[in-house]
């Protein structure tokens, strides 16, 4: 019998959802105080982006993801983004960090996430802005302020949706990621995530095992356009994430049905693997 509550992967679920949840909440808040402690310190950003990346890769190892990633090579390492994804899932910032380590990211966060004891306090510190969802106005000097005060070098990371999907449907996208690039000079790098929504859906605090494919499209110049350009700005990212997740999900697809398929390599891609799933 196959399923969440029968046989082998039923029971995979069940002791990863035990014992990998709490292992998880320990992680990261020794990762949030060891980020607390270099930023107290003063520390290089790197030395803040390498605690990012450990957080990142555990958290993989801890749930059991396969990783692959195509097209990283459209993200310059000497080039700072506004960065928009695809909202699948909790799960989704930690293979984007794992998956991009040249990608120097901090991330638009909600509220809530900042109430977390230790780890919001850790996301405040090491540069991710905090909005409120409910106050727009107040939303948009938060995202200057953080964009003024940002390494240069450091991309910002928008779930555009501004929420995470229940159904895998890719929703409407908020202005807030278009308005920050045109305002900032900076390009739009597209990106899209399939296979989180299964990995922890939204609303069942249940950890299952599975593969992650990202797909980064070419960045969208933002350097000559005008703020009154932002929908269109907008519209052409969604179409350009609504595309990346078409082929991602092809690809995870293609993974799921045949495993040994995750070591062969699609011609003219850019592919990195983070463990395999079976």
């Amino acid at each position: 019998m196959n399923g969440d509550g029968y046989g082998q992967a039923g029971m995979d679920t069940l002791l990863r959802t035990l014992f990998g949840v709490p292992a998880l909440c320990v992680t990261l808040i020794a990762g949030s105080i060891l980020a607390l402690v270099r930023a107290a310190r003063g520390a290089p950003r790197e030395r803040i982006d390498s605690v990012y990346q450990l957080v990142g890769r555990t958290f993989l190892r801890l749930g059991g993801t396969g990783l692959e990633v195509h097209g990283a090579a459209h993200a310059k390492p000497d080039q700072a983004y506004v960065v928009v994804a695809n909202h699948e899932s909790g799960w989704d910032p930690f293979p984007l960090i794992a998956g991009l380590p040249e990608l120097p990211i901090r991330f638009v966060a909600k509220h809530a996430l900042m109430q977390i004891p230790f780890f919001g306090a850790a996301l405040r510190a090491t540069g991710n802005v905090e909005v409120f969802r409910t106050d727009t106005a107040g939303d948009l000097g938060r995202l200057r302020d953080g964009m003024a005060k940002r390494d240069p070098r450091v991309s910002i990371l928008f779930f555009a949706e501004g929420t995470r999907s229940r159904d895998g449907n890719l929703g409407a996208f908020k202005s807030g990621a278009f308005s920050t690039a045109i305002a900032s000079r900076l390009p739009v790098l597209p990106v899209a995530l399939a296979g989180t929504l299964r990995i922890w859906t939204k609303g069942i605090p249940v950890l299952r095992q599975g593969n992650v494919v990202i797909e980064v499209g070419e960045p969208i110049a933002t350097d000559a356009l005008t703020f009154e350009q932002r929908g269109e700005l907008r519209d052409r990212a969604r179409e350009a994430v609504r595309s990346l997740r078409e082929r991602a999900r092809a690809r995870l697809a293609e993974i799921d049905s045949d495993p040994r398929s995750a070591g062969r390599r699609r011609p003219g891609t850019d592919r990195r693997r983070f463990g395999s799933v079976a």
